[in-house]
């Protein structure tokens, strides 16, 4: 049986590397860029892990549920 989390991880990461290339190749100053990565990257990092941690707690209840 596969693991939901690395599925989710992955949607996840994806997600992610998409966003900060088209952010890198918005038409803006390098600078300004800059920020605003640094300031996004660290509320997907926050909602990435609550995700991650709500995704785990499924999958754990499922588990349980299942016997697995």
């Amino acid at each position: 049986m596969a693991d939901g989390r690395g599925a989710i991880g992955g949607l996840l990461l994806g997600i992610a590397i998409g966003a900060v290339l088209a952010i890198l190749y918005a038409p803006e100053k390098g600078e300004k860029t800059r920020k605003r990565l640094a300031r996004k990257g660290g509320e997907w990092g926050e909602k990435a892990a609550e995700a991650l941690g709500s995704a785990g707690d499924i999958v754990e209840k499922g588990r349980k549920r299942f016997g697995v």
